[in-house]
């Protein structure tokens, strides 16, 4: 029961005031409910996002989708590599299209993380990377395809894992990494004004 107390009630008629003895009820309010989670911040949100989409393109898309669309490709660069003569511009124009991307930077950035994931040099931090995010195990089973790891320490095993895999990304994504393997020796590096016309 909440605690009982006496309150003044004034109120005025015609200018006449009238003084009135309420007994008020104290309510007991309750303490807004807990966040269930705190706040993710941006760059675990977008590493969990990229993990993700690291999965969708090791199993193949929705459908094996980009595994039709390369095998299409395939058909039609063979198709045209033994035919006797070039097809008549017509034929051509119909069946090539505008030029496109041919694969879409989602799945670069899966092939990204795949070669990544590849240059990890421990087997248990590949094991533990593979089975959290393209298995999605939970750590009972994560713990039976890690080798020598015993007791709570398969999330240790996953975190040293997750480091391992952003330091390795962040040198890969570093601009003189890619200009390192992208630029033949002695191959001007491309700037705004030579794109130019």
């Amino acid at each position: 029961m909440g605690d009982r107390m006496q309150a003044v009630m004034k109120i005025e008629v015609d200018g006449a005031e009238y003084v009135e003895d309420v007994p008020a009820v104290i309510l007991r309010v309750a303490p807004a409910p807990r966040a269930i989670m705190p706040p993710m911040p941006a760059a675990k949100r977008e590493f969990l996002g990229r993990m993700d989409n690291w999965r969708r393109v090791v199993q193949g898309g929705v459908g094996g989708a980009g595994n039709a669309a390369c095998a299409a490709w395939a058909k039609w660069y063979v198709a045209l590599r033994t035919v006797e003569e070039p097809p008549a511009q017509d034929v051509l124009d119909s069946k090539v299209k505008p030029p496109a991307g041919l694969v879409t930077a989602d799945q670069l950035d899966g092939w990204l993380i795949e070669a990544a994931w590849r240059t990890l040099g421990d087997f248990n931090d590949r094991q533990a990377l593979k089975s959290k995010y393209i298995y999605q195990l939970p750590d009972a089973l994560i713990r039976r395809k890690l080798v020598g790891v015993r007791g709570p320490h398969v999330a240790l095993v996953v975190a040293r894992a997750e480091n391992k895999l952003k330091a390795i990304l962040k040198r890969l994504e570093n601009p003189a990494t890619i200009r390192l393997t992208t630029c033949l020796p002695g191959c001007p590096v491309p700037t705004v004004e030579s794109t130019l016309p």
